[in-house]
């Protein structure tokens, strides 16, 4: 294309030197070529070259990009051929001011460059295409027998609409021509262009023809302001969800054809995703094996059966070997089965980066993951509510469920309020990032929710009360259940966008159980309003916070300081407030709370206030049997000293809840723990040399002739 733009510009003659079959031509002034096939004609250049003394040699050229067909491997010869071609300067320029004007809302708005960039410099597009299969060109030739009268071209829908075309368009000279020499009907053959239109042609044309909005016959719109026409309907289609990679070859090839044969606008809005790359950011191919084939991640495949669909492509030997090594470097075992759900929602969480999308099996394996959390849960409610048979008697008129609205303020414990305070600010963010098209924000708020708010943080609450020790919160087991009933109802709704098929079937299993409408699918319930729940309440969360982070903080330093964390003993807390248990002595802080002593701020007093409330819960939800909170120096900021009471020589862990609150615990030293470990050690030694032991045996199942002749083949996949 670049050499034939050279020639137009400087009006040098276009010689056609190969044929279609790829035969040399007549046209050409070296006559004795005529005939031979590229490849002969090449060699003949070259002898003659050496037998005039005229060829100098050869070199591998350093950069050369040479064609080549990916089916036959052939060599593609480029050719100019006639070819049907759209006018796009206008249209371009109609599709582009459709963006700019915010008729066409792109998102990510930075696309809105791209888009400008591109129509602007918009060529001519080239429709034809050489292809068996596709919309043919509706364009007819006309021939006149005597070639007497010049062969045109006459687009219709059928032949019979051509011919009459090319009749009315006759002089009346070149009609009685026509006339004199056999009659016009008689002289005149029609027949349709062979090639096809290009994809993209076809494609485009999608919105006009699902909406059934064409006009008949095409023209510019005309948009606002021009030529003082009042401004066009609203769009057919209010998004477009597509990948930024077709944004020109389809989206704006839609908005320049709907606009031209529709005199609307396609849509209202395009949402463009990313593109969908391996995990180290590289393009998807073959030859690389890095291929992830959707279905494979939903249903689960073995390696072989990846590799033997890689050896059904097109690709060359070489490339087939070179990517079933890969395939098997980077997915050793295969795709284990994650289900469309967690393939879907991993996806949607993905489109919250920028240009690309970095796929891994880790990600959707995490949501895998978050798909069982939501099944346990789902059992874990159920099972309490069927127990305490709460009444789920609680319709509004549309048939809706409103668990909240009956609930007495009073009954409710501050881990009650905190949940609902949260789950109205989660259905905030989310109707706030859906009306935005943030699909990654929505889907993320949703399941921080359930993993922190709901699972991590209220449901362990409720084991409290549920089991027995109410004392603790104070919570009522009915209401607990019924607002973990309304919070899954919620849930279950907001994440069926992201998970159509889980929601679904938690959500007729969770009507037919009473709680919600049995006669209605998941997608035709209402949207729960955040001011139907109650009143966010940051104090509550502020508490609730208190409490888990206390809690966190306690497992956290048991968990990395195992062993070493001092026993309890009387007399030690008597500086601090402490929670031991058997083995354990923790010292929990809340630094600038109030004593008794004078002198401390209303803030103190506050805080302390709060822990010596929730003791009981951090005791029980901890583990910790002696709990004791303390206040330390007016402005000092820091801790008590330990130092008086256990000696300079003790050591402390130190974990923050947050500015205002700490959690120590005291050690004891290395020298002290050392029979013990050792100890351990010994225990240690002999589990392994037991698992050793177990191992030996396993092997020499699996190695037995029987296990190799009547094993499944799954089964040996699986034990190896």
């Amino acid at each position: 294309m670049s050499d034939h733009a050279c020639a137009q510009r400087h009006g040098l003659p276009v010689v056609p030197v190969f044929s279609p079959v790829g035969t040399v031509v007549n046209s050409t002034p070296l006559t004795e070529f005529v005939g031979m096939s590229r490849w002969e004609a090449r060699r003949k250049v070259i002898s003659d070259l050496e037998s005039a003394k005229a060829y100098v040699g050869h070199r591998d050229a350093q950069s050369s990009v040479v064609s080549i067909c990916s089916r036959s491997g052939d060599i593609i010869e480029p050719m100019l051929m006639p070819q049907w071609y759209v006018r796009c300067a206008e249209l371009a320029m109609v599709a582009d001011r459709l963006v700019q004007s915010g008729d066409i809302k792109l998102i990510p708005k930075r696309q809105q460059a791209t888009w400008h960039s591109w129509l602007t410099e918009t060529e001519d597009w080239c429709v034809s295409r050489q292809l068996w299969w596709g919309h043919r060109i509706p364009m007819y030739r006309i021939r006149w027998a005597g070639g007497l009268v010049a062969d045109s071209w006459v687009a219709a829908a059928s032949e019979e609409q051509a011919k009459a075309k090319a009749l009315s368009r006759l002089s009346a000279a070149n009609h009685a021509l026509l006339q004199s020499i056999g009659g016009v009907d008689e002289t005149c053959t029609v027949s349709q262009d062979e090639d096809v239109l290009d994809t993209w042609f076809s494609s485009g044309l999608l919105p006009i023809l699902a909406f059934g909005h064409a006009s008949g016959n095409g023209h510019l719109l005309n948009l606002p302001g021009q030529h003082s026409q009042p401004p066009y309907p609203a769009a057919l289609s209010t998004l477009l969800e597509t990948g930024q990679d077709i944004l020109f070859f389809w989206v704006a090839r839609m908005a320049m054809l709907c606009t031209y044969f529709a005199q609307v606008p396609p849509f209202a809005a395009v949402l463009l995703h990313p593109m969908v790359r391996d995990a180290q950011g590289r393009k998807m191919s073959k030859s690389l094996g890095n291929i992830i084939d959707p279905m494979d991640v939903i249903d689960g495949a073995e390696l072989a059966k990846l590799q033997a669909t890689l050896r059904s492509g097109y690709q060359s030997n070489n490339e087939t070997k070179k990517g079933a090594k890969e395939l098997a470097k980077l997915y050793p075992n295969g795709f284990p089965q994650f289900g469309a759900d967690a393939l879907r929602f991993t996806l949607v969480m993905y489109t919250q980066q920028t240009h690309q999308i970095c796929m891994s099996l880790d990600s959707v394996k995490a949501a895998y993951h978050f798909c069982n959390k939501l099944w346990n849960t789902f059992r874990f409610i159920h099972m309490h509510a069927d127990r305490l048979e709460v009444d789920t008697d609680c319709l509004d008129s549309d048939g809706n469920k409103q668990w909240f609205a009956g609930l007495d303020s009073n009954e409710l414990t501050v881990f009650d309020r905190a949940l609902l305070s949260r789950l109205c600010g989660m259905l905030r963010t989310y109707h706030c990032a859906m009306e935005e098209y943030r699909l990654a924000l929505a889907a993320e708020t949703v399941r921080d929710f359930v993993q922190r708010d709901l699972c991590d943080r209220y449901i362990e609450i409720c084991k409290l009360s549920l089991f027995g020790n109410r004392s603790a919160t104070h919570q009522e087991p009915t209401v607990a259940v019924k607002i973990l009933l309304g919070s899954l109802d919620i849930v279950l709704r907001t994440l069926h966008p992201f998970m159509p098929f889980l929601s679904e079937e938690l959500w007729q299993r969770h009507a037919r159980s009473g709680a919600g409408s049995a006669d209605m699918s998941v997608m035709e319930t209402k949207w729960t309003a955040p001011e139907q729940i109650m009143q966010a309440s940051s104090q509550a969360e502020a508490e609730s916070d208190f409490v888990f982070g206390v809690v966190s903080s306690i497992r956290s330093i048991r968990q990395q300081y195992a062993g070493r964390i001092a026993p309890a003993e009387d007399g030690e807390a008597r500086f601090s407030v402490a929670i031991s248990a058997p083995k354990h002595c923790v010292q929990v802080t809340a630094a600038e709370t109030e004593a008794a002593n004078d002198g401390n701020s209303s803030e103190q007093r506050f805080i302390y206030e709060m822990a010596k409330m929730h003791e009981p819960c951090i005791k029980l939800m901890s583990k910790e049997s002696a709990i004791r909170m303390i206040c330390t120096g007016e402005g000092s900021g820091t801790m008590v000293d330990l130092g008086d009471e256990c000696g300079s020589s003790s050591a402390t862990a130190t974990a923050v809840v947050s500015p205002h609150v700490r959690v120590v615990a005291r050690l004891v030293s290395e020298e002290a723990i050392r029979p013990a470990r050792e100890t351990d050690d010994h225990k240690a030694a002999l589990v392994i040399a037991k698992l050793e032991a177990e191992l030996e045996k396993v092997r020499s199942v699996v190695g037995s002739a029987g296990y190799q002749r009547s094993a499944p083949d799954a089964v040996k996949q699986a034990d190896r």
